[in-house]
């Protein structure tokens, strides 16, 4: 099992089919397990098994590196190892979280640690605001890339949160962590905050390309972005895509958001549009949401349920994406999504101090519990028991962001009748915990967090609802 508090969850027959339902789509973005199965090297000849099949000679080449940018691209860099073997010759991987540490908890294999240590080095950066660290270990991988020569393969694992782990200088980390500050608290969407980040950069955007050129680039990328037709350019802000916006763009944005005060200082840069530097480039979708959207789908009906796929790339405030399919959700129906929301924060609550701890996940699925739990609430007084509790109990709602972190150490947080009935034991009132972006105490009190194994590729956020009786 990948989520590690599943017995705990399970209190009940629906609860349990909906985190069957959410285990699957863990599964499916296992990352040793997609590693292993979709990437294959016979008689060198490296085959990697995505939308379609590409295949890559490696005998064409002198020398092979791996660049890893992102959550989870460490334990993808340790399992590309396993099948390069000794046709790598170097690399780097730049995530949040150790190889060493994903030895201890029993991820990876210390001999299949020891032999990565030998080939690649790892650097740990923070997220979602650059640091220090983050441009020390890009600084490493810019002087790895621009080392590179014609007749050699870079292959690049680029995965999301790799927008913030990629930083390349002191420059870019104040106004890239003055730029998301700002952008998140007024609610900018995440193309949005991207598209400033490629013009604060000289790696994002298509950057890395440049510098990798004339060497051949052949990116695996795993999208989080809930963009119209994949957006490669949008996933860790493109460092190895052609990027199609301009500063023009980016000071759009700031003018929309009333911006250009308070970074009036920043100085804009163009990405590369000489295409020579992305000939030799092919950047292939690894993975997305819609593989374990599906498998989620499938295992829906093996369940009994019939599927509704509402969207891969749901957007919007977190507490009012699920209340519209809360309302339309049928009998015997599981209502499924994939995207990514935003919280969006009030000039007062940005300075407030008693703001709770939550994400997105928790907070849309408070927000939908408040909702179901609203007859039994007449005010903060007390609770108004007259109507019956026979519509919470048919209706269990989930919501999981895919690596596992919802802006906290949580997955995400799982409500349906027996999160009614703790609440009103415990006399919590979820309007107020929801005023106060406090979805993580308020599900922490009544047991409802959910708590993965950190294996998993990041492809943005899954949201299930499921009707029953």
């Amino acid at each position: 099992m990948i989520i590690n508090n599943f017995r705990q969850l399970a209190k009940n027959s629906l609860r349990k089919k909906a985190l069957l339902i959410a285990e699957v789509g863990y599964q499916a973005i296992d990352i040793e397990k997609v590693i292993s199965e979709r990437i294959n090297l016979k008689d060198g000849i490296l085959e990697i098994r995505s939308a379609k099949i590409d295949s890559l000679n490696l005998n064409n080449f002198k020398r092979v590196f791996i660049v890893g940018i992102g959550k989870g691209s460490a334990l993808a860099c340790i399992a590309l190892i396993k099948i390069l073997n000794r046709r790598l010759n170097e690399g780097i991987a730049l995530d949040i979280q150790s190889p060493r540490g994903l030895t201890r908890i029993g991820l990876a294999s210390r001999a299949t640690r020891i032999d990565a240590d030998k080939k690649l080095k790892f650097f740990i950066g923070t997220h979602p605001l650059p640091s220090k660290q983050n441009v020390k270990a890009t600084q490493k991988i810019i002087k790895l890339v621009k080392s590179l020569k014609k007749d050699d393969l870079l292959i690049t694992f680029i995965c999301g949160g790799g927008s913030a782990l990629l930083c390349g200088s002191q420059k870019e980390l104040k106004n890239s962590v003055l730029a998301t500050k700002l952008l998140t608290q007024v609610g900018a969407d995440i193309k949005e905050l991207n598209t400033l980040r490629k013009h604060l950069s000289e790696i994002k955007g298509g950057g890395l390309a440049k510098m990798a050129y004339p060497a051949t680039v052949v990116s695996l990328i795993v999208s989080d972005v809930p963009t119209a037709n994949n957006d490669l350019s949008m996933v860790a802000s493109g460092p190895t895509v052609y990027d199609k916006t301009t500063k023009k763009d980016a000071v759009h944005i700031l003018k929309k958001y009333n911006l250009q005060s308070p970074i009036s200082n920043f100085q804009l840069l163009e990405t590369p549009k000489d295409k020579k530097y992305f000939r030799k480039v092919k950047n292939i979708l690894f993975l997305s949401n819609r593989e374990p959207i599906f498998a989620m789908a499938e295992k829906a009906k093996k369940l009994g349920f019939k599927p509704k796929i509402y969207s891969l790339k749901i957007k919007g405030e977190a507490k009012n994406v699920l209340i519209p399919l809360i309302k339309v959700v049928k009998k015997d129906e599981v209502i499924l999504a994939g995207g990514e929301t935003i919280v969006r924060l009030k000039k007062l609550e940005m300075r407030n101090e008693k703001l709770g701890k939550g994400g997105r996940n928790m907070e849309a699925v408070l927000a939908a519990f408040t909702r179901i739990s609203a007859d039994y609430y007449a005010d903060k007084r007390g609770y108004n028991q007259r109507k019956s509790a026979s519509r919470s109990a048919q209706i269990c709602v989930l919501a999981i962001a895919s690596d596992g972190r919802d802006n906290t150490e949580a997955a995400g947080a799982i409500a349906d009748d027996s999160t009614l009935k703790k609440a009103k034991k415990l006399k919590l009132d979820p309007q107020e915990f929801l005023t106060n972006h406090n979805s993580f105490n308020f599900f922490k009190k009544t047991g409802d967090l959910i708590f993965i194994k950190p294996k998993t590729f990041n492809v943005a956020d899954f949201m299930v609802i499921l009707k029953e009786k």
